[in-house]
């Protein structure tokens, strides 16, 4: 698969101005952009696992797709204390 990004002549030499500053491995320049990819990609998917599950406890469901009643859970405790 080949991906293609068309950057201003500002973002190009930002780009490169950042490239040649953390590449400190003298790995290619096409192998930096894959990693860079990837971990953009990586740090989307962890985002929106993040957002989904906040989204689910904030409605009060659990991953399994049960819905989860806080009030008697804590109530549930408080009696079991008593």
């Amino acid at each position: 698969m080949k991906v293609q990004f068309n950057l201003t002549k500002e973002e190009a030499e930002a780009f490169q101005n950042f490239y040649q500053s953390v590449n400190v491995n003298n790995i290619t320049e096409s192998d930096f952009c894959k990693s860079a990819f990837v971990i953009g990609l990586q740090s989307m998917e962890a985002s929106i696992i993040a957002e989904v599950q906040k989204r689910m406890e904030a409605e009060g469901v659990t991953a399994s797709g049960v819905e989860m009643d806080v009030d008697e859970d804590t109530n549930d405790a408080d009696e079991a204390a008593e």
